[in-house]
């Protein structure tokens, strides 16, 4: 996990990213990616027939790690709702919300609250900030 001092300096005179969305996108991408690994082990099950202790352990294990997966995914999105939400109440149009979303998506990777991964979760975060911003009666 990264500091509290980490997430909460950032270089460059960007403002600094809050401890809470730092902690928030480290616990997604992590469970994100243990979620996909033990679905991976698990595809390589055959659970069409009798399920062995292994094969049961290796589907229950799946099972918690897409639950965790799911609960830090709903923790992070949270914080980016609230995150363009404030830029939309300042009357900040989609393009610009976007651009600031993917700077603070540059900035946590700045920081080390997360790491590259081609893209995949920048494309995830800016999915949620267009459904957001949008979602707004």
């Amino acid at each position: 996990m990264i500091s509290q001092q980490v997430a909460a300096t950032s270089s460059y005179s960007k403002p600094a990213i809050p401890y809470e969305i730092a902690t928030a996108a480290t616990r997604y991408q992590v469970f994100r990616e243990l979620e996909a690994e033990q679905l991976a082990l698990m595809a390589r099950q055959n659970l069409l027939v009798e399920w062995t202790p292994e094969v049961r352990a290796t589907v229950l294990a799946a099972r918690e790690h897409i639950k965790d997966a799911r609960e830090a995914r709903s923790r992070f999105r949270e914080h980016v709702r609230a995150f363009v939400l404030g830029w939309r109440s300042a009357q900040e149009p989609l393009p610009q919300v976007l651009r600031h979303t993917r700077s603070m998506l540059q900035g946590l990777e700045r920081i080390g609250a997360i790491r590259e991964d081609d893209g995949w979760l920048e494309a995830e975060v800016l999915e949620w900030a267009i459904e957001e911003f949008e979602n707004v009666s």
